[in-house]
């Protein structure tokens, strides 16, 4: 465990660094895919150890003119989930939990009325989709949580309890439910909220954030959009679609892009060897501590190179991160649409920036 004096060392390394902009060539580029795809609001980010180059533009509404503040939060879906790992590596560092705690050491009640194939499901395997849960990607698998009462804490434990009693998925299957259970689990060992973990997190991190849509925050922050019939519609902040509440540890926090870069550029510089509010090698735990998906982070080895990666999006919103550790650089986009068109214009616009980061920057 580290001291408090490497604490607040890395802090200090932590802190100095401040947001750049990208070049003009590069900004040219995502305006050209925001017109000719239809994506209203966009921010893209070239994230470096030492160095942020951001761009934000667009609208909060396709259809109206009012261009979004450039502190706009947007949402990151499931990327989300990177965050939730964060929060148990951290807790796993102050002995709070570690990755091999059983779910049913901690919730033995709930041994009896589960499905005998999850008896010795962990932490870790919950949060690298290897416990064998439900996927629980569709709000219609959700609909019939929606009635639920109590507080969030209180809705997440019904939630586990029923889906523990639910037949097991294929070994591997992606599940938003493994990440409530997650939260659950944490909450339990730790004696505090999911919600109030995140806090803390996100308030030593100095980072803003806020769970749901950007919008139901701001009205001047984008809107998420949906096609229908061939248009995109824009979801108002009192639009009645909204994601459970106990599903925040799986994909439902926004957060604005030199933020969220400041989150990505901690994983980076861990990924690189250096410690900062976790240390080095659980950084290269989370990222790449399994083969193809780890502990909130997916990873794949391409022309001899690792990248770990995350897509994070409920439908309205699109956040596409990738980090490339060699070349120790990450790239971020995040939009407000989620579109098939729009999405291969995001993948574009990574990819245009990750081959080509000095041309990238300003």
């Amino acid at each position: 465990m580290r001291t408090v004096l490497s604490l607040l060392f890395s802090c200090l390394i932590y802190c100095s660094i401040s947001a750049q902009e990208v070049s003009g060539v590069l900004k040219d580029y995502i305006k050209q895919q925001q017109q000719e795809h239809q994506i209203p609001a966009i921010a893209v980010s070239l994230v470096t150890p030492d160095s942020i180059f951001s761009y934000v533009n667009g609208k909060a509404r396709l259809t109206k003119k009012e261009r979004i503040p450039l502190d706009s939060k947007f949402h990151l879906g499931s990327n989300s989930k990177a965050i939730t790992a964060f929060i148990a590596m951290h807790l796993s560092e102050q002995d709070v939990i570690n990755f091999d705690t059983s779910f049913f050491e901690l919730f033995p009640e709930l041994e009896t009325t589960s499905q005998k194939s999850y008896k010795a499901i962990t932490l870790g395997d919950l949060l690298s989709h290897n416990a064998q849960i439900p996927a629980y990607t569709k709000g219609t698998e959700l609909a019939k949580f929606n009635n639920l009462t109590g507080n969030t804490s209180e809705k997440r434990y019904v939630f586990a309890k029923t889906v523990l009693s639910e037949n097991t998925a294929k070994t591997g299957t992606y599940s938003n439910a493994g990440y409530v259970l997650a939260a659950l689990m944490l909450e339990k060992a730790s004696g505090k909220s999911f919600n109030k973990l995140l806090d803390e997190l996100m308030n030593d991190l100095d980072l803003s954030y806020f769970i749901g849509f950007p919008n139901k925050e701001n009205d001047t922050y984008p809107w998420g959009h949906q096609e229908q019939n061939g248009s995109l519609i824009s979801l108002a902040p009192d639009h009645n679609y909204k994601l459970n509440s106990f599903m925040v540890s799986a994909g439902d926090i926004s957060m604005n892009i030199e933020d969220y870069s400041k989150f990505i550029q901690l994983n980076l510089q861990g990924l690189t060897g250096v410690a900062n509010y976790l240390e080095g090698d659980n950084y290269k735990k989370l990222h790449f501590g399994k083969p193809n998906y780890a502990y909130g982070w997916g990873n794949i080895e391409q022309e001899n190179q690792k990248m770990s990666y995350h897509d994070g999006s409920a439908g309205t919103y699109y956040c596409h991160t990738v980090l490339f550790p060699e070349k120790e650089i990450a790239v971020i986009v995040m939009a407000n649409t989620a579109t098939e068109e729009a999405v291969s214009a995001i993948y574009d616009i990574q990819k245009w920036v990750s081959d080509n980061p000095k041309k990238a920057k300003k």
